[in-house]
């Protein structure tokens, strides 16, 4: 019997009450524990958060785009956050951009050429290795071939008639908004209603189970054991040439294609500012203010300029390849076949602190409370009801896909 079919909700036991309640109290704790480390240990009570010019790792080179640039740029994309209106002091936003362009150039820099990842073969690297010298130093990397088996099973219309009830995350061409729907619709609509997003894979033991998670688990541990991520998504990317736009995350990320090919574009989290990051959403991701072209720069590059002087790394995924990178790290795709599913796992796992200030925007989202109390209440409960709907996206964000 399919794991999604619509049964009526059986009676819940009162032990599965008492792990709910404990879990929720569990995962206030934990959000608080997590804001207050922060908060003392990370943002030294935001001087370092905002009197650093650096926001990434310590390892990857600086651009000379100026101290008292940056400073500005962290206090207008602040007002903007706590006043939850991305269009405030915009001229005097776009000023600074222009400030940093003229200084560049002023400097002799010139746009990068675009570099190479690292690659391994999947027999070329254990995962002790991996996690020395990619997780801990906070290093992207490609694993190619690491998964060869159950590739055929892995097509959006296998998985439609194998877990129709499964719910995926859509965007509705009609009115722009997210919303949430059975893949069985999904893959039936055929991208005239809807653009797939991504679908939960807690949301069913078995739909987690048919990605092998527990072999990348391997990859990511915590006091010598394999860690849990916090969360797994299996991403639908639906239609050749569909271009997802650039944006980052706070978790390191582990992607393995599963169906299609995609090219890939990178950006260290150090040239945020070069990318035009947006202060919309609730703060637990980020996107460009462009839109990206089909190579990875904007559309109108007269208004957008600094991003050619973003270095990047450039590279195509295929099917049972896994890309690693870390967390805030900015990143696009764009669909090279008919489709481009990928499963996504998000670890947490100690690593270089990267971009300080936009964590510290996240510790003024009540988005973080509420993710973290989930994933914890989840966790302790012993499953993951109740979260298939959630996915990370926020309406205010929808203008930026």
């Amino acid at each position: 019997m399919n794991a999604f079919v619509n049964e009526p909700r059986p009676r819940r036991p009162v032990a599965w009450h008492v792990r709910s309640a404990a879990g929720f109290v569990l995962g206030g704790l934990a959000a608080a524990g997590y804001v207050l480390w922060q908060l003392i240990v990370e943002q030294k009570l935001f001087l370092h958060t905002l009197l650093v010019e650096r926001v990434g790792a310590r390892g990857v080179p600086k651009l000379p785009v100026g101290y008292g640039n940056v400073l500005r740029l962290k206090l207008i994309m602040l007002v903007q956050q706590l006043t939850r209106n991305p269009e405030a002091l915009k001229a005097r936003q776009f000023h600074v951009y222009a400030a940093i362009l003229g200084r560049l150039q002023k400097q002799g820099v010139r746009p990068a050429p675009p570099a190479t990842i690292r690659e391994y073969a999947a027999e070329e690297i254990d995962p002790r290795s991996f996690y020395r010298e990619h997780v801990k130093r906070g290093v992207p990397c490609v694993i190619r071939g690491f998964q060869r088996e159950g590739l055929e099973r892995w097509t959006f219309a296998a998985l439609a008639e194998r877990y129709p009830d499964a719910v995926a995350q859509v965007l509705d061409l009609r009115d722009r908004r997210i919303r949430s729907v059975t893949l069985r619709e999904a893959w039936a609509d055929g991208r005239a209603r809807y653009i797939p997003q991504q679908a939960l894979l807690d949301q069913d033991p078995a739909f987690r189970a048919e990605f092998g998670i527990e072999r990348s688990n391997r990859f990511f541990p915590v006091l010598g054991r394999p860690a849990t991520p916090i969360a797994c998504f299996l991403i639908l990317g639906f239609g050749r040439g569909l271009n997802a736009n650039f944006h980052c995350e706070e978790s390191p990320n582990w992607y393995l294609a599963v169906s299609g090919s995609k090219r890939w574009t990178l950006v260290e989290s150090e040239y945020s500012w070069l990318l035009y990051p947006a202060a919309r959403g609730d703060g637990l991701r980020r996107f460009s203010e462009f839109r990206a072209d089909a190579e990875g720069y904007p559309e109108d590059r007269a208004r957008f300029p600094l991003a050619e002087y973003a270095p990047r790394i450039e590279l195509e995924l295929h099917p049972g390849d896994v890309l690693y990178f870390p967390a805030w790290m900015w990143h696009k795709t764009i669909n090279l076949d008919a489709e481009g599913l990928g499963v996504t796992c998000r670890y947490v796992a100690p690593t270089v602190m990267s971009n300080r200030f936009f964590r510290a925007l996240q510790m003024i989202s009540p988005a973080l409370w509420k993710s973290t109390v989930q994933v914890v209440a989840g966790a302790v409960r012993g499953d993951s009801g109740g979260l298939e709907e959630a996915g990370g996206f926020n309406e205010q964000e929808v203008s930026l896909y």
